[in-house]
């Protein structure tokens, strides 16, 4: 499940939510890269027009789709194997942008605080999300849930942090693996993928 979206590059000609039927708000973001730099959010078509001028100053291609109002959370992906679903909860009305994935103001919850039918929900999207990337060693996947209890795949992080505060080492924790111990997961599941390397 992903919300209505549609790609566009910085060769061709301007194309307007509307002309593909999205209604606004959108999210304007790079299709690669990470720590939510170069998203911008667009209420209109003036900020839409601005969004589009100062994303394509990080990449040539982006995603545009409408916005899911919600609660976020992500799920980590280890050779197909969901974890523990963790909450990110930023201030009133705040996006999980740059500032709040690394100022210490955002409260990440794990396991989150959903009912248990939700977070199985959210945690076979992100093993989908997972298999149909080719994720076969690790992942993270980020998950909105709307109002109505509909979940959307957000993206897919190829490269998750793998501090021991970031949220993938978070969920393991919640599992009773200690850093150290997931570390060592995760070069055993890259061993055992690639046999020539044992």
């Amino acid at each position: 499940p992903m919300a209505k979206g549609y790609k566009i590059d910085k060769k061709d000609n301007i194309m307007f939510p509307t002309d593909k039927n999205l209604k606004y708000p959108v999210v304007v973001k790079p299709n690669c890269g990470g720590s939510s730099i170069g998203v911008y959010f667009a209420n209109n078509e003036e900020e839409y027009k601005s969004a589009l001028e100062k994303a394509f100053a990080y990449e040539d291609t982006l995603i545009v789709e409408e916005r899911i109002i919600g609660r976020e959370f992500s799920v980590g992906v280890i050779a197909y194997k969901p974890y523990p679903v963790i909450e990110i909860i930023t201030g009133e009305g705040e996006a999980y942008d740059y500032a709040n994935k690394y100022n210490g103001t955002t409260l990440e919850v794990c396991p989150a605080n959903v009912e248990e039918s939700i977070g199985v929900k959210m945690q076979e999207a992100a093993v989908k999300a997972a298999k149909a990337l080719g994720l076969n060693t690790y992942c993270r996947v980020d998950v909105l849930l709307d109002k109505e209890g509909n979940c959307y795949c957000l993206e897919a992080n190829t490269l998750p942090g793998m501090t021991p505060t970031s949220l993938l080492p978070q969920e393991a924790k919640a599992m009773g693996i200690d850093y150290p111990e997931l570390c060592e997961l995760l070069i055993e599941v890259s061993i055992n993928k690639n046999p020539a390397t044992k």
